[in-house]
């Protein structure tokens, strides 16, 4: 019979079958934004571990915006997906789980607050990068170059950039009794390398930890225009470790997390959801900082990638955090 179907090219409804199951095999995914490389990792990875447990994913972009993911929300309830991963999103976990009601809901990054709780205090179904374990990295590696002068370059208004300035706080005060210079931009001002460049005045310190590569990249380019040489001059530092983080030049040193892993976690998570009606406890996974040219101790390139399925091959520093290690508290030591 499945042979004589095949060959009348007969395609199951999968419409009238979610109706008899009361399953959609589908989950929905929302993420900040499809065009940003991260992103497109979480994507890849959720997507492809969906698809090995059969189900379908209907992907919507909210752009960091709350009214934005409340009505993503609204999509995946009306199409009655049988889960929900919401990406980088800084709604609330609390108010994400009562619009969802019966739905399971899995969080990956969450911008909010949550995210700097020790693990047993998130949300069961959350998977988070150990940032604060990342950023001590960055800054102890900086600290090791000899400098002293070290800025905090960040994006206002953020959740998980205020676990990660705040961690450059405690670590320089701890380490090195002094406090950084704290530089706070807007979300989108990666696109204009030279206001980055400019934000960092007349006398710009002898190293900058960036919130993310896509910002560290728009300073390498304005600290290029300003004529100034990097890390002659001002040493980079990055995180995420997306793909053009090796193709910069110089090349950046930066903090890399296992993001399509984490996709496969997050939907994961899901299906153990569907399959046993609970979610699974929250899982912190560990970081490595990846040493490049920018921060001006370059170590020889191994080929290979600081994680499965990462794109960006590089020299990885293991991490001291391990899987299921908490994610550092701000008034705590690194």
């Amino acid at each position: 019979m499945r042979d004589a179907a095949q060959q009348l090219g007969y395609v199951p409804n999968v419409a009238a079958r979610s109706l008899r199951v009361r399953q959609t095999r589908a989950f929905g995914l929302l993420l900040p934004d499809l065009g940003d490389p991260v992103h497109a990792q979480v994507a890849a990875g959720f997507e492809t571990e969906a698809a090995a447990a059969g189900y379908s994913v209907i992907i919507v972009a909210a752009g960091n915006a709350a009214n934005e993911e409340r009505r993503a929300m609204t999509v995946f309830i009306e199409r009655a997906t049988d889960g929900i991963c919401m990406a980088s999103c800084s709604l609330e976990p609390a108010e994400a789980t009562a619009l969802a009601g019966a739905i399971p809901v899995a969080f990956l990054q969450p911008d909010h607050a949550c995210r700097s709780a020790p693990p047993d205090q998130l949300p069961r179904g959350v998977v988070v990068a150990d940032d604060a374990a990342g950023v001590a990295q960055a800054v102890r590696h900086l600290l090791a170059a000899g400098h002293r002068d070290i800025a905090y370059l960040g994006l206002d208004g953020r959740a998980s950039d205020h676990l990660r300035r705040s961690t450059v706080q405690r670590v320089l005060r701890k380490d090195a009794g002094r406090s950084p210079r704290t530089i706070g931009l807007p979300g989108d001002a990666w696109t204009t390398p030279q206001e980055v460049g400019a934000a960092l005045g007349p006398r710009p310190p002898g190293a900058v930890v960036c919130y993310d590569d896509k910002l560290a990249l728009a300073l390498l380019d304005g600290l290029r225009t300003r004529g100034l040489a990097v890390p002659d001059e001002v040493a980079v530092t990055g995180f995420d470790d997306i793909p053009f983080a090796r193709l910069a030049n110089p090349r950046l040193t930066t903090v890399a997390t296992p993001v399509v892993e984490m996709g496969r976690i997050a939907a994961r998570s899901l299906v153990e959801a569907v399959l046993s009606g609970e979610l699974p406890p929250a899982r912190v996974m560990p970081v490595e900082l990846v040493i490049r040219e920018s921060s001006g101790v370059p170590l020889p390139d191994i080929p290979g990638s600081a994680f499965p399925g990462s794109a960006v091959p590089g020299s990885a520093v293991p991490g001291s955090a391990v899987p299921g290690s908490a994610v550092p508290t701000l008034t705590g030591g690194a």
